[in-house]
C-alpha cells in the first residue's frame, strides 16, 4: 500500500488540517515543561482530533480489510480488534480513577475531585475552590427543573383544549 508521503498518523493529521496540541517551543524554561506533566495532553495533538476523523478512517480501514479477507478471518480479526477495544478501555477506567482521586478511598464526597498533583488553571473542579455538592441536592434540583417544565407542559396543553372548546362550542351554536 503506498502512503503517498504519509509515513504515520501524524502526517494524516496534518494533511486532514490538524496541528499539535501548543507546545512551549522556547527552551529557556525546561523546568515548567516537568512541573505540570500531569496536566499535559499527550503529544501531537490527539485529543485535537475530530471526533468525525477517527470514524471516517475506521470506516475506510474496515472496508478496505473487509474487501479483501475471507468472512472466518473478518470474523477473527473482528472479535480480536473487540478484545483490544475492551482492554484499551479497561485501562482508560483505571487511569480516569488514579487520575481523580490518587490515593483516596472511596467515598461519595470524592466524586468529581479534580487531580491534587495538577496546579494549572485547568482544573475548575477542584473541591478546594468549590464546595461540594451532593447527588441529593443536585436530583433534586433536577427534579423540580423537571416538574416545573411538566407543568409549562401541561398549563399549554390545557390553555389549547380550553381554546378547541371554544371553538366547538362555536360551531354548535350556528
Amino acid at each position: 500500500m503506498e502512503f503517498k508521503g504519509w509515513n504515520n498518523f501524524e502526517n494524516l493529521a496534518r494533511a486532514c488540517g490538524y496541528s499539535s496540541c501548543g507546545k512551549n517551543d522556547n527552551g529557556d524554561n525546561i523546568e515548567d515543561e516537568f512541573e505540570n506533566s500531569e496536566c499535559r495532553d499527550i503529544p501531537n495533538g490527539f485529543q485535537d482530533v475530530d471526533p468525525q476523523l477517527f470514524i471516517l478512517i475506521g470506516e475506510i480501514l474496515g472496508n478496505i480489510l473487509s474487501g479483501r479477507l475471507p468472512f472466518n478471518v473478518q470474523n477473527a480479526l473482528g472479535n480480536w480488534l473487540q478484545l483490544v477495544g475492551q482492554v484499551i478501555e479497561t485501562y482508560n477506567a483505571q487511569q480516569q480513577y488514579f487520575q481523580g482521586g490518587p490515593g483516596r478511598y472511596f467515598d461519595p464526597k470524592n466524586y468529581n475531585v479534580s487531580n491534587p498533583f495538577c496546579s494549572s488553571s485547568q482544573n475548575t473542579n477542584s473541591s478546594k475552590n468549590k464546595p461540594n455538592k451532593s447527588t441529593n441536592d443536585i436530583k433534586k434540583k433536577n427534579s423540580e427543573e423537571d416538574m416545573d417544565s411538566k407543568i409549562k407542559h401541561l398549563e399549554l396543553s390545557l390553555n389549547d383544549l380550553r381554546e378547541e372548546i371554544k371553538a366547538i362550542k362555536k360551531l354548535l351554536e350556528k
